[in-house]
């Protein structure tokens, strides 16, 4: 699968790529300026679950419910899910094309150890963006559970919904730190190679 996903985005645009940033950050600042914060205020300034990457516990899962007003479960349901079921996938369009051209601008600046799209490495890479977009759809499915369930939530539904988004934050975090790495790695390069050809057309002037 991520052999195939590999070998489809190899083709992505710098346009491609600008659209599905747009995009999803669009949806994240709407999340981000409207949605959220209106939900926190109707929690009695409690972050929302999404908010948490760290995961939470059954006993503030219980609390945030408890003091959720009928506002802000209406804005929950029916504002932040549907957002949520439009960022993931976005998000994850995003990160991959990223990947994607970054590895083909590593092979311009140090073609002699640029890394295939096929390589482990890539493909492990690859994977954390899905992997986040899965576990961001499992846990927005699990918080619809407990918002149906309100004050009585089950205490291995709120676990479960926990262990979803530290995934997701996980996944997320790990692929920002390979992409910087990446950056840096591209940066280094590019500075050498311009170094390099400064030394010698000097060489040459000589």
């Amino acid at each position: 699968m991520i052999h195939k996903l590999a070998k489809s985005l190899e083709t992505v645009t710098i346009k491609l790529w600008l659209l599905f940033l747009f995009m999803s950050q669009s949806i994240f600042i709407i999340m981000q300026s409207y949605s959220i914060p209106r939900i926190s205020h109707e929690a009695g300034g409690l972050l929302i679950f999404d908010m948490n990457p760290l995961g939470y516990t059954y006993e503030y899962a219980h609390k945030f419910l408890s003091q959720l007003s009928e506002k802000g479960y209406k804005l929950y349901l029916h504002v932040q899910l549907p957002l949520d079921i439009l960022f993931p996938v976005l998000n994850c369009l995003t990160g991959l094309s990223t990947f994607i051209l970054l590895l083909r601008l590593h092979r311009k600046v140090k073609p002699t150890s640029a890394l295939p799209v096929y390589s482990s490495f890539s493909k492990a890479a690859l994977s954390l963006p899905l992997a986040a977009m899965l576990f961001d759809y499992l846990e927005n499915l699990v918080i619809f559970m407990m918002l149906s369930y309100k004050a009585a939530v089950p205490v291995n539904l709120v676990y479960t919904a926990s262990t979803f988004t530290i995934i997701k934050s996980m996944s997320t975090s790990i692929f920002y730190i390979v992409i910087l790495a990446i950056l840096l790695v591209n940066g280094v390069a590019w500075i050498r190679s311009r170094t390099r050809k400064e030394q010698i057309d000097g060489e040459f002037r000589d």
